[in-house]
């Protein structure tokens, strides 16, 4: 690794090995090139975003702090919430107990995904921790990093929770599907919607149109209560009728 012309003049340059000098007093630190030798024309993009990812994260830990790499941070924080865990009482307390089990599992999942075994590698993680061996503190991570890793957890998690409240929410969606209780989903362009509607008004059946197509809401609770994401799905007082089938509407109804 050497340096360009540019930098050199600005500042004094110390030379330390073969092929490598170190600046040093540069007056511009805004402005720096780094050049790396002997490198095959088809591994340049993938040096290229190594050192930009090296760059990064050392900016990023710079500016935020590292803390134990290698998964240990899990462990870490599973002790915290454990420990807080131990002088608090009722349901609280063992919702703290979980989120802690929560943490350590995914340290067994990373020690697996590394070819270790996982519980082996979890049970000697603990016994650094309690015995203060401050080994594992030789790998670290950016904060930062961390940090961003927790928010898209979170973003995530919350995506999650929101679908499983609409699939909960299918009884009471249901219970106000009109007075008849019958609700029809139906497409843009599908001409058995307009089939099963044309049916429905005929035998002076009030229904609930909703229209898959534009509702995303829509589409989720016709596969909870169809198991099938294509239209017409007609819901009658619970029961799902799949695509216009007359004889079994006429039961229903």
């Amino acid at each position: 690794m050497t340096a360009t012309q540019k930098n050199v003049s600005e500042g004094s340059v110390e030379p330390e090995v073969k092929n490598m000098v170190r600046i040093q007093d540069v007056k511009n630190t805004n402005k720096t090139t780094i050049i790396v030798h002997d490198v095959r024309a088809d591994n340049k993009p993938i040096m290229e975003r190594s050192i930009k990812k090296a760059l990064k994260s050392s900016f990023n830990a710079y500016e935020n702090g590292i803390i134990p790499g290698n998964g240990m941070i899990y462990l870490l924080i599973a002790q915290r919430i454990r420990n807080g865990a131990n002088k608090t009482k009722g349901k609280e307390a063992i919702a703290m107990q979980s989120m802690a089990e929560v943490f350590e599992s995914m340290y067994k999942t990373l020690a697996e995904n590394n070819g270790k075994q996982g519980l082996d590698a979890y049970v000697a993680a603990r016994k650094d921790i309690t015995t203060g061996n401050d080994e594992h503190l030789f790998y670290s991570e950016p904060q930062g990093a961390f940090k961003d890793q927790l928010q898209r957890a979170l973003e995530t998690t919350t995506s999650i929770l929101r679908i499983d409240e609409v699939v909960s929410a299918k009884p009471l969606m249901e219970a106000s599907a009109g007075s008849s209780g019958v609700t029809i989903y139906t497409s843009d362009g599908c001409p058995w919607c307009a089939r099963t509607k044309e049916y429905l008004r005929s035998k002076g059946v009030s229904f609930t149109e909703k229209n898959v197509s534009r509702d995303p809401y829509a589409a989720q609770e016709m596969m909870s209560a169809s198991g099938q994401s294509g239209t017409p799905v007609t819901v009658i007082r619970g029961q799902s009728v799949v695509g216009f089938d007359e004889a079994r509407l006429e039961s229903l109804l």
